[in-house]
């Protein structure tokens, strides 16, 4: 077979994979089946993990059963318990594990603009047509020795939450907030003093005061709890939750064109589910939250429009402290 003819033939598998067309090119036949070990940054219990991650992996090998049977498989074989967070940068960038799944937050030290996806006001899809993962793909390759394939599942935004009642701007100056990196700009911003406190030390610090409110993704304070200790959600939703999906660059350079073919078709559909469900999920949560004894408090039009400006720029005035080059890229593709 010429380049040519490869070449039209690896285009037309990709497309089929990405429309779920439903046939194999025969012929290929691996002398060994590889097993692609996967890792997250949560247990196999976090949402992320549960909704997001592991459908994906089923969804792949289920492709890869189906039309390269014997071939590649994806394996998972844990989270922190099986090779601690801080540790699983640098296990990757190793190719001790293959593949994994978490935040661009926990490896921001090493690729600081990375952790610009959470600033994004575009969907997964549109990320990659505007040519943003062309350039997260160069910042990981450069700095990880690892390839991005993508955001699984990154429509989910954050959300302030407090123990005593906001109606505004000016009632935030001089509160405690719990926070981390990801928003810490943006509550000195507003007059807030950031507090640093482990997850699991959130629900004591609200019981006694220690913080008048955190900040954290809209959807899992119920599994924490910290709903029982919680009484207003405050202000509009902000940032989204940006969860990765990362490769060695060895082990995914070294794969067959049309596993990786394979691999970003089932992406691609799972992408397609979670964006379809996730306003129905932002929705939910808010009746969820209501109905376990929490009140919704709505800014005025104004103090909305302020709030979310505040938001955007100061994370990105951030981001830009951290590094400027890439970051000013992204910015400009990643703004609406």
């Amino acid at each position: 077979m010429g380049k040519r003819s490869k070449l039209f033939l690896t285009i037309v598998l990709s497309a089929c994979f990405v429309l779920g067309a439903s046939f194999a090119i025969p012929g290929h036949v691996m002398a060994k089946k590889i097993t692609l070990k996967a890792i997250s940054a949560w247990g196999k219990n976090h949402t992320g993990v549960a909704g997001d991650y592991l459908p994906y992996i089923k969804r792949a090998n289920a492709m890869l059963q189906k039309y390269y049977p014997g071939e590649v498989e994806i394996k998972y074989i844990g989270g922190p318990e099986a090779i601690p967070m801080r540790d699983q940068p640098e296990a990757l960038r190793a190719g001790t594990v293959d593949m994994y799944y978490g935040t661009a937050a926990y490896y921001a030290g090493i690729a600081p603009a990375a952790n610009c996806t959470k600033l994004s006001q575009l969907t997964s899809q549109e990320e990659k047509d505007v040519g943003a993962d062309a350039i997260l793909d160069e910042i990981h390759r450069k700095l990880m020795n690892v390839t991005y394939l993508g955001a699984l599942g990154s429509q989910l935004p954050f959300q302030l939450y407090t123990i005593k009642k906001v109606t505004g701007l000016d009632q935030l100056r001089g509160m405690r907030i719990r926070t981390s990196a990801m928003y810490v700009d943006f509550l000195k911003a507003l007059g807030t003093t950031p507090v640093n406190i482990a997850p699991g030390e959130v629900y004591q610090a609200l019981e006694r005061g220690v913080v008048d409110g955190f900040m954290w993704p809209l959807y899992t304070i119920r599994s924490w709890g910290w709903h029982e200790v919680t009484k207003y959600v405050v202000g509009p939703p902000f940032y989204k939750v940006s969860h990765p999906l990362l490769m060695n660059a060895k082990k995914w350079d070294a794969l067959p064109k049309y596993i990786q073919a394979a691999l970003l078709g089932a992406l691609r559909r799972e992408v397609i589910a979670i964006d379809a469900r996730t306003d129905k999920e932002i929705t939910d949560e808010y009746v969820l939250l209501e109905k376990a004894g929490l009140e919704i408090i709505k800014f005025s039009p104004a103090e909305t429009k302020k709030y979310l400006d505040m938001a955007y720029e100061e994370g990105w005035k951030g981001q830009l402290r951290m590094e400027s080059e890439y970051t000013s890229r992204l910015r400009r593709l990643l703004t609406k």
